[in-house]
């Protein structure tokens, strides 16, 4: 009997991997770290190397996944993906040192890597375009979500499965059971498609791809655009949020945590629901520009605004997530000013606009306050200095937005 699949079955399961990924890069690995580093008895440098070589890993990585998802078949890529993180988390379960944990995270950042790029080509294979910022925000969303689970369960998990070890083995048994389903069941395009993609892909030289690409001034506004919003969003929230809170208003970690949870909880729900917004108004332009403009707005009274009370700043970082999570248009934009041979490699290009966005600015910000704190005694004072720079940047952003063309086609 034929297989037959619908594009949103498609759709669904490469968004599982996604899930899948995430729930590991941005919930197994912080939730066991302090048990890892009291089990190895690992260093301070130690766990920062983790941390930075994961990263540097996955960016690198974007522009590499991008030209193999759009030259290659994304059911193959998919599959070997997920048994790559699999196979990342079987080395986790047995890792005795931090050159093992570094090797397991090195194997999962690469197959991590090609999640959204591949997700993102599928919906535009298989969806109607105007249901690309729907789709790739309910990815998004669903991401999130999974992460937010990872740190909420999490523990009870491991503590149930008896250490971090036995949980990194049960993850990776489900990979490898994710990684058969993808295979069986995510096709790279619908039957009507494949073979004239397929030839348009082959025919075209990696050089020639990238000339299209560069001749490209709307991806490149778009792309700047993405790379100053959701770089100040995932650096801030990231790296700086918890601490500066802590700073801010005195309470306690645990409190400090909990307004980082609650602008990530603003990016979940806007992710599906700026995409269903632009839907509905058939704009991308407008929502590009309300979206930074407001998250400029925000985040200045944050940062540089007199002392709120509690309830009131999680009030405000809820809606900084939200309008901040108007970027994922930026993406719908790209698979609609390119033709289809680029839009991996522009997905690509555009991921690691981010993470190079985010690096620079926490590079810059370490920098001022280095030097702020050598003059000035005030630490809050010192942090409201260096994040005027996220201010900087998303109202950089919020005139690139200005540019921007409206590319949402009736």
């Amino acid at each position: 009997m034929r297989n037959r699949v619908t594009p949103i079955t498609v759709w669904l399961f490469a968004t599982l991997f996604a899930v899948y990924e995430l729930f590991i890069a941005n919930g197994f690995y912080g939730v066991s770290l302090q048990l890892q580093q009291h089990d190895l008895n690992l260093s301070v440098n130690a766990i920062g190397s983790l941390a930075a070589i994961s990263s540097l890993v996955y960016a690198l990585c974007q522009l590499p996944a991008g030209i193999m998802v759009s030259k290659f078949s994304i059911r193959i890529i998919l599959t070997l993906s997920t048994i790559l993180v699999s196979i990342g988390m079987l080395i986790y379960s047995h890792a005795n040192d931090v050159e093992q944990l570094i090797l397991a995270r090195v194997v999962i950042a690469i197959g991590s890597a090609f999640a959204f790029v591949s997700i993102a080509v599928l919906i535009g294979r298989w969806l109607d375009k105007d249901k690309f910022s729907l789709f790739f925000g309910l990815t998004q969303s669903m991401g999130n979500i999974s992460v937010v689970s990872a740190n909420m369960f999490l523990p009870q998990i491991i503590n149930f499965l008896h250490g971090w070890k036995h949980t990194s083995l049960v993850l990776a048994i489900v990979g490898f059971i994710l990684a058969i389903a993808i295979g069986l069941i995510v096709k790279s395009s619908p039957a009507s498609k494949s073979d004239s993609m397929q030839q348009t892909a082959n025919r075209a030289s990696i050089l020639e791809l990238f000339k299209q690409l560069a001749a490209n001034k709307q991806f490149w506004l778009v792309t700047a655009y993405a790379g100053l919003l959701l770089g100040t969003l995932f650096n801030f929230g990231a790296n700086w949020l918890i601490g500066f809170q802590g700073n801010y208003d005195s309470h306690s970690l645990a409190h400090s945590a909990l307004v980082n949870s609650v602008m990530f909880l603003g990016v979940a729900v806007g992710n599906p629901v700026i995409g269903a917004l632009s839907i509905k108004l058939q704009t991308r332009k407008k929502i590009l520009l309300i979206g930074a403009l407001a998250s400029l707005i925000l985040l200045s009274i944050l940062i540089l605004g007199p002392k709120l009370d509690a309830n009131t700043a999680l009030i405000l970082y809820f809606l900084f997530g939200l309008s901040c999570s108007s970027a994922i248009l930026s993406y719908s934009v790209i698979m609609e000013v390119l033709v289809p041979p680029l839009q991996g490699i522009g997905v690509g290009v555009c991921n690691t606009v981010v993470y190079l966005s985010g690096a620079l600015l926490s590079t810059a910000i370490a920098s001022i306050i280095r030097g702020e704190g050598a003059s000035l005694h005030n630490v809050l004072t010192v942090d409201k200095i260096a994040f005027s720079l996220f201010c900087v940047a998303v109202a950089i952003g919020f005139a690139l937005s200005s540019v921007i063309k409206e590319s949402f086609r009736k």
